[in-house]
């Protein structure tokens, strides 16, 4: 963990660096953001506010399920504290803060969290799946766009052949084998609620819309004429960019994505770069100001509550 660290903050300065002399080089597009108005940038960061509260949305749903009551201080909170800590460390440092509360304020384990969050993956990588393919079905007739779609029905494929294995272990003690025995086993635990999966898979289309609309706003803001189906397809491919955390808030993974398919689709590279770096500034406003606030709201909480639990005792 150690030299993982030492290797993220590389990649990160490493990634830092190369988008600085990028723009230097390329000052027409520094000049786009004149085309940024006030209005846009509130209109961005609401967007940005909705996909925050339907992340904490998830989480209450998950948790219900395992008869966990969380108050909207909690559930939003969480959500808001979560994103901070994603992009303050690197590997999803976020996700832990997230598991240690529900582990000493609800008694919530470690290994039914990671259950969720597996299962998490599973629905919400499904169904961006699914509506990859019809969004990038849309391109292939005008647009050289045809990699994207392998890469959803495959994705597709995967996660149906997943869902419909019997609940039993796969030989092996690697990571490969144990992450797809915790998803299978957290597929099993959602599969039979049809509400819960109902309001999951809800949750993730209005997900998949704000931020294919978050991305579309952006292109247009630059002065670029982008379809929307163009635009939420970026937006999908880089959702899977959340699976390799090697930097904090995925920094510099997710903007060579959205790079490349921005130039697949003929928005320019350097048009998916300004694009991303954008929206991720409009993201951190509401986290960092959220993040901080509900950090020290439920730190209170959490010492409140283990304050009770030892005068109990007593």
């Amino acid at each position: 963990m150690k030299y993982g660290r030492y290797w993220s903050i590389f990649i990160l300065v490493f990634v830092s660096v190369a988008i600085v002399l990028y723009f230097n080089s390329h000052h027409h597009l520094l000049k786009a953001l004149e085309n940024i108005t006030a209005s846009t940038g509130i209109y961005l960061i609401l967007l940005r506010l909705l996909f925050l509260t339907t992340n904490g949305l998830f989480l209450r749903e998950f948790t219900l399920k395992f008869n966990i009551r969380l108050s909207l201080k909690e559930w939003f909170g969480l959500s808001a504290v979560t994103a901070m800590g994603n992009y303050i460390t690197p590997f999803s440092g976020g996700l832990i803060a997230r598991a240690a509360y529900l582990k000493y304020r609800h008694s919530f384990p470690y290994g039914q969290f990671t259950t969720l969050l597996a299962s998490n993956y599973l629905v919400t990588f499904w169904v961006v799946g699914v509506v990859g393919i019809v969004a990038s079905a849309k391109l292939v007739g005008s647009m050289q766009f045809s990699w994207e779609l392998l890469l959803f029905i495959g994705v597709v494929i995967v996660i149906s052949i997943m869902s419909v294995l019997p609940s039993v272990n796969l030989p092996g003690n690697n990571r490969i084998s144990k992450g797809i025995n915790t998803s299978i086993e957290g597929w099993h635990s959602i599969r039979n609620d049809k509400l819960l999966l109902g309001r999951l898979v809800g949750y993730t289309l209005f997900n998949i819309l704000l931020n294919g609309l978050s991305f579309w706003v952006v292109y247009r803001a630059l002065g670029l004429s982008i379809s929307f189906s163009a635009a939420l397809l970026i937006s999908l491919v880089a959702v899977f960019t959340i699976m390799v955390n090697i930097t904090p808030g995925n920094f510099g993974i997710q903007e060579a994505i959205i790079s490349l398919s921005s130039e697949m689709v003929g928005a320019g590279a350097g048009t998916g770069l300004m694009v991303s770096l954008l929206i991720r500034a409009a993201s951190l406003i509401p986290i960092f100001t959220l993040g901080t606030i509900f950090s020290f709201l439920l730190t209170r909480e959490l010492t409140a509550h283990r304050a009770d639990d030892k005068s109990e005792a007593v």
